[in-house]
């Protein structure tokens, strides 16, 4: 019985044991002064920031651009109106960015505000560039998550 314990235990501790190195934790850091992100110390990409339309500042507009300085995906920031059942506009607004990839003109919606730090964290974590362009595969999961 003892035997039998040991072997469950032992094939549950396998089955969750993480044996994909991309399960590791990576460190993504952004440079605010060149726009450059790094995973783990190496060069990823460059995010360039811009203040968002009727916004005083306060929310940007993202491009992620591959180390040639070429524009790769451009990240939109929006607002929209929050209507009750009843269709009636509520004082709420619904912040959200429409994340528009360039070479393949597909666009998703995500909601949320962002800094610089967090759009290259959601890059490189939806593992989006490989070899200096979009990864396709990577691309269609992104439209599918979000």
């Amino acid at each position: 019985m003892r035997n039998i314990a040991i072997l469950v235990f032992s094939l549950f501790f396998i089955a969750f044991l993480p044996l994909n190195t991309s399960a590791q934790k990576q460190k993504i850091k952004y440079d605010k002064k060149s726009g450059l992100v790094t995973v783990d110390g190496i060069s990823y990409a460059f995010i360039e920031k811009e203040n968002a339309p009727v916004q005083l500042g306060v929310n940007k507009n993202y491009t992620i651009l591959n180390l040639e300085n070429e524009a790769l995906i451009y990240l939109a920031f929006q607002q929209e109106d929050v209507y009750d059942n009843y269709g009636r506009k509520t004082q709420e607004v619904k912040s959200f960015y429409n994340v528009n990839f360039l070479s393949s003109g597909k666009k998703s919606k995500v909601i949320g505000i962002f800094t610089a730090s967090s759009v290259a964290k959601m890059v490189v974590k939806n593992q989006l560039i490989k070899d200096d362009i979009i990864d396709s595969e990577a691309e269609e999961k992104f439209h599918m998550k979000y």
